[in-house]
């Protein structure tokens, strides 16, 4: 009898703290859907696939509809006919849109218009914007730096350093890239704003003319945070969110991949895609797709081969087959590495030049689990601050990404590259350093987790 008096007492005594705990309640303002629109024309010789974004305020749903109504009529007469009429594989038209929140009330977003014909992406033109979505007015980038901010030079000089490094083995426009630096250019330039990050964006065919992806130029908030205004640091100040790192092994694939992006964008989210090279030269049109829309391409090897069965010089070999489809690809180069399954001492011991990603919580989607269980997976498992493994290359983990982008934002969570959760976190990501996870600076392996 004691012992169950006692026991109601310390339950007793929680109830206060537990039921005074704030719950998270996502802000309504930021919901958002979508609706898509598609369309096979002359026989199936082409095919076009067009998304409207539906948010909170109609104004700027008119505006992003009308974006995307207009590259449509723009580039559907460009478009090359698909004399085998499998048009959705081999002669496509994809209008779509990027989104991401922050603050209290902006959303930004990219209309993105991706052409591609017999799997190769032959012009990618988009536009941005940003928005306050209790006014629906723009915002722009002079609305984030005043006049006489100093990130008008520091957008200058990194904008020139990082175009000028792209594509070394490709003939570039000087020029154009004095002229995207001018302070002009840079008030007008196309950008987004995600969890930790400010991206300034640009077709590379206006610098690279044979290239016909998108270029990204990135900057930390807290690299700007002294030169923005007062509301712009209001809105892009994050820090009561939760923040973990999706990342995605094993891919690309055809199709599996393609849904996993199809869901992530739809999600609002940006993940981190641990490569295959050999899957990259086969789906050189999908790796495109990942990198124009601002998600993070990092090397899991060339082959997937196991460290442990390789020489240094062969280890080193795998990075830097991977490492030449990528810079032909994207002009950048990978600075993320993940073993094959994990085992990363002998990749330490080659030093191989670049931050280990390891992981904190384990999906083991590649098991055939449903997506509920993957879910699941997640949900018994996740703290601030991790690294989760899933693999885009399977048939079901493209499934779960709305049950469990639904459960983070209902608690919280706001899903972000690895290298924006390591800045957000005061880590400097280092060669050859081995990372499970982000929070206040520790990146060791959490004893309660499930990998």
């Amino acid at each position: 009898m004691r012992r169950i008096v006692a026991m109601l007492l310390a339950a007793a005594l929680l109830l206060p703290a537990f039921s005074l705990a704030e719950e998270f309640v996502y802000p309504a303002i930021f919901e958002v859907d979508y609706k898509v629109n598609e369309r096979k024309v002359e026989d199936n010789r082409y095919f076009v696939s067009k998304e409207y974004l539906l948010s909170s305020n109609e104004s700027v749903n008119a505006e992003l509809r009308q974006i995307a109504d207009d590259f449509d009529e723009q580039l559907f007469p460009q478009m090359q006919p698909d004399k085998s009429k499998n048009a959705r594989r081999n002669s496509r038209l994809d209008i779509e849109v990027l989104h991401y929140v922050t603050g209290d009330s902006w959303l930004s977003t990219m209309v993105l218009a991706r052409m591609s014909y017999q799997r190769n992406q032959v012009q990618s033109p988009f536009t941005t914007r940003t928005f306050d979505l209790e006014t629906g007015s723009r915002i722009l980038l002079t609305d984030i730096f005043p006049e006489d901010s100093a990130a008008w030079e520091l957008m200058a000089q990194r904008v020139e350093s990082h175009v000028m490094g792209l594509f070394p083995n490709e003939a570039r426009n000087p020029e154009a890239v004095a002229q995207l630096t001018t302070r002009e250019a840079l008030e007008h330039a196309e950008f987004t704003l995600s969890g930790f990050e400010m991206t300034l964006h640009y077709e590379a065919r206006a610098v690279y003319p044979d290239k016909a992806g998108l270029m990204h130029v990135r900057f930390f908030y807290d690299e700007l945070w002294d030169h923005m205004t007062e509301e712009a640091r209001r809105q892009t100040d994050n820090t009561d969110w939760k923040m973990v790192a999706i990342t995605c092994d094993d891919g690309p694939t055809y199709a599996e991949t393609a849904n996993t992006l199809t869901n992530f964008r739809r999600e609002g989210a940006r993940a981190t895609f641990f490569t295959v090279g050999k899957k990259v030269a086969g789906n050189p049109d999908i790796v495109m797709r990942t990198f124009d829309q601002n998600h993070v391409i990092a090397t899991h090897t060339y082959n997937h081969w196991s460290g442990y069965s390789m020489s240094d010089a062969a280890m080193h070999k795998e990075v830097d087959d991977h490492n030449a489809l990528l810079i032909d690809l994207t002009g950048e180069k990978v600075a993320l590495f993940r073993a094959p399954g994990g085992t990363y001492p002998p990749w330490v011991e080659a030093d191989i030049g670049l931050p280990i990603i390891q992981w904190s919580v384990d999906t083991y989607d590649y098991t055939g689990k449903s997506a509920r269980k993957i879910f699941y997976s997640i949900r018994n498992n996740v703290q601030d601050g991790d690294v989760i493994l899933t693999h885009d290359s399977g048939k079901i983990m493209h499934t779960s990404i709305e049950i469990f982008a639904k459960w983070f934002r209902d608690n919280g969570y706001m899903m972000v590259t690895v290298d924006e959760l390591a800045h957000a976190n005061g880590v400097t990501l280092q060669p050859n350093e081995v990372y499970y996870r982000c929070l206040d600076g520790d990146t060791s392996k959490r004893s309660d987790s499930n990998t």
